[in-house]
């Protein structure tokens, strides 16, 4: 599977972190001779926070009229640098504008910038990036406020890649592999073993280390061997603490990550391991969603608009 971005939607939102985002997908656009949908949404006023004097339907159309004109400049940069671009204001749900987008659009990549909330609200609901994890069907590349965004494919030395042999992992894999070719990078396949509960049997956790490496190394294509620099990691604890420690000894310029559903309630209250990953990683995260899934949910909808 050989990688080419088409069709890059970078949703922004005019915070440091989505200003880093389309930094880098402009010159992810570049390298890949993609356009950039550039999408800013006005959410709906609400009128207690104003006060009973304000006219709503004005200040949403000014806060509309600013937006377009801030958006406006980062249309200007795209176009001076050759990039086919388009800018769109709407107003509406920021998750479902961007998820409507997706469709209509045909996105085969979304960069977003990650900030979130903070405290109790970003437990319980978390950030625009978050909910678009638990529902997207094509690969989102998460961009911190803070961290090094600076290497762009072609030009990532090293790259960390995770799996928990999960749905969607084949689908990662191909991403990241092909990904390191074109950057030449050295890859680094790290699985986390749950917990700590291989070391509660002293007697099994040396046969399972084994078995896990040997499903590791079998991921890798005899044909990736041959021109990439690739080693296993095998780790226990808690998988999203685990990771992160591995960015900081690892100190990839990417993160590859596949991701699968949990059930409703699981995530609300505890979050998946990426979620938590993609609030703490200073390095640009890779998410890949199952792309046999994200197929038949696009086969599923062309059939009800047909019906």
């Amino acid at each position: 599977m050989l990688v080419r971005f088409k069709n890059i939607l970078c949703p922004i939102d005019f915070f440091p972190a989505s200003r880093r985002a389309f930094e880098y997908a402009l010159k992810l656009a570049e390298n890949y001779g993609a356009g950039i949908q550039l999408l800013h949404v006005v959410s709906p006023v609400i009128p207690a926070v104003y006060g009973t004097g304000i006219n709503v339907s004005d200040l949403t159309m000014e806060f509309q009229a600013q937006a377009k004109r801030e958006m406006q400049q980062y249309k200007a940069k795209a176009e001076k640098r050759h990039v086919r671009v388009t800018a769109e204001v709407r107003i509406g749900d920021i998750d479902g504008e961007i998820r409507h987008l997706i469709d209509v659009g045909h996105a085969d990549l979304i960069v977003v910038g990650t900030h979130g909330r903070r405290g109790f609200e970003r437990w319980i609901l978390g950030s625009v990036t978050e909910k678009l994890m638990r529902h997207c069907p094509v690969p989102i590349l998460a961009i911190r406020s803070s961290g090094t965004s600076r290497m762009v494919p072609p030009l990532i030395p090293r790259m960390l890649v995770t799996t928990d042999f999960s749905e969607g992992t084949s689908d990662a894999m191909a991403y990241a592999f092909s990904i390191a070719g074109e950057c030449q990078s050295k890859v680094t396949l790290l699985h986390v073993i749950n917990d700590t509960t291989a070391d509660l049997n002293p007697r099994l956790r040396d046969p399972l280390l084994r078995e896990i490496r040997g499903k590791l190394e079998g991921m890798i294509p005899q044909s990736v061997r041959d021109w990439c620099d690739v080693k296993t990691r095998v780790e226990s604890g808690m998988p999203w603490r685990v990771i992160l420690k591995a960015i900081e000894s690892e100190r990839p310029g990417l993160l590859v990550m596949n991701v699968h559903g949990k059930g409703l309630l699981e995530r609300a209250l505890v979050g998946s391991t990426a979620e938590r990953v993609a609030r703490g990683a200073l390095c640009p995260i890779l998410l890949i969603p199952p792309m046999k899934a994200a197929g038949k949910s696009k086969r599923s909808k062309a059939k009800g608009k047909a019906a």
